[in-house]
């Protein structure tokens, strides 16, 4: 290539990345999605319910969808079975929580996925946490994507964001906390209305999972900062962006709907005002962060109810991991300072040990001793590497709706039984009492006595 300018060398290279073949797979898998189908016992499965209740239910109820016939077995989109959660809701005693939705008085849970740095699964982490809690329980499910990598945002992207940049004309995280300055008067434009707030949230494929999506521009959140402190804008404190901006959003958004009164006697749903439900709130707020701590990020530190830092077990990997609390430790000490009245993190929190390998006892060596070292700050259902991952990550897709070849489904099959199981383990953590018993279940395989 000819000597020229920079401007030249980017125009260069942007042309050249829309036109490779790799653009064009993506643009294919992303404009498919969602088509992954469940079968019968997967749907009963997921929803906490026996086979009998569901056929009870097909029968009895007008609204009942009638999923596709592929072979011998008829399945159910993830649409169709949203909808027999709100029928099953309905029904007199149900002995499980169909749709899992906050009430009117329970707070707005806010779990950030934080890491210091890259590759540790942390936006894998989050992907699977978000859907798992979508299809185990039928929540409705905001993710905000801090990272300008944008990796999350892929994961949920729409038949929308098949050409170009995803989501480059999208507001993202800085928008939604007001960081930007008003270009005429340079003043911040940091006190959005609530109706402009809740235009951040965007649809995904994924029935009440909604999305403040990423972009480069989520870069910018530590540059406005960086002019807000020049300003000496202290209102509000420089750490309190996004807890505000949430805040505002939810207040103004609670939960109204009962889930038990989606559906009439005869199990018939008005499918407009179920819509409406999926969206006029959120259970649970999710944040995959930027592997890094900066200003911006410590704004979704403070905003978070929960934290949960994915992490592999190299040693170079272990003293960045100290490295990161020590820097978060001293953060909070110095917010709760000058902010007496403020709580930080009231929930539980947890290091997920991530892309273990089994056969290096290296890897549980060093789970072993953190778990001996930091009682209780460890779980003990982590996730091991996993090729199919790898497969899944190809197509943009996670493995909860990965199609496999014939010779891909049993490593699937591993990995989704590794991943229900790590998100049961979250569950138990967050909503004492919803858990599965999946996290049990993978313990006891995969611990000897005399680990238990």
């Amino acid at each position: 290539m000819a000597q020229g300018t920079l401007e030249s060398f980017l125009r260069m290279s942007i042309r050249g990345m829309a036109s490779m073949a790799a653009h064009d797979r993506r643009s294919d898998a992303i404009g498919s999605r969602i088509k992954k189908t469940f079968h019968k016992r997967q749907v009963a499965e997921m929803i906490g319910v026996g086979l009998s209740t569901l056929s009870r239910h097909e029968k009895e109820s007008a609204s009942w969808p009638e999923g596709t016939v592929i072979g011998r077995e008829r399945v159910y989109s993830l649409e169709e079975i949203m909808l027999m959660r709100a029928i099953l809701a309905a029904s007199p005693k149900p002995r499980v929580e169909p749709l899992a939705w906050r009430a009117p008085d329970d707070p707005l849970p806010v779990i950030s996925f934080a890491s210091q740095k890259g590759g540790t699964g942390k936006s894998l982490s989050a992907a699977h946490f978000a859907q798992y809690l979508s299809l185990t329980y039928g929540m409705r499910v905001g993710l905000i994507d801090a990272d300008p990598q944008h990796t999350l945002s892929l994961y949920f992207a729409s038949p929308e964001q098949r050409d170009g940049v995803p989501y480059r004309d999208y507001e993202t995280l800085v928008d939604f906390v007001g960081l930007f300055m008003d270009p005429e008067t340079g003043a911040p434009l940091s006190t959005h209305t609530p109706e402009k707030l809740n235009g951040c949230w965007i649809d995904t494929p994924w029935p009440g999972i909604r999305l403040i999506p990423a972009n480069i521009e989520t870069s910018e959140g530590e540059i406005q900062l960086a002019r807000l402190m020049q300003a000496r804008v202290q209102d509000p404190p420089l750490y309190m962006h996004t807890k505000r901006a949430i805040d505002r959003w939810s207040a103004a958004y609670p939960p109204l709907t009962d889930p038990s009164t989606l559906a009439d006697g005869d199990g018939v749903v008005d499918p407009a005002r179920f819509a409406d439900a999926l969206t006029e709130t959120l259970d649970v707020i999710v944040i995959d962060y930027q592997p890094a701590l900066t200003i911006f990020q410590l704004n979704n530190l403070v905003a978070s109810t929960h934290l949960v830092i994915p992490q592999t077990m190299k040693g170079f990997d272990i003293a960045t991991l100290e490295a990161f609390l020590v820097k978060l430790l001293d953060y909070i000490e110095d917010v709760l300072s000058t902010n007496t009245a403020l709580s930080i993190g009231t929930g539980e929190h947890v290091i997920l040990p991530t892309i273990v390998q089994r056969s290096n006892d290296t890897d549980l060596e060093q789970i072993g001793a953190m778990m001996e070292a930091c009682p209780g700050a460890v779980s003990p259902v982590f996730y091991l590497r996993s090729d199919a991952v790898a497969n899944a990550a190809d197509l943009f897709q996670s493995a909860y709706e990965f199609e496999p070849s014939a010779g891909q489904r049993r490593g699937l099959k591993r990995f989704i039984d590794n991943a229900n199981a790590v998100n049961d383990a979250l569950v138990a953590k967050i909503w004492p009492g919803r858990e599965r018993g999946y996290a049990q279940s993978w313990i006891d395989e995969n611990y000897g006595e005399e680990d238990a």
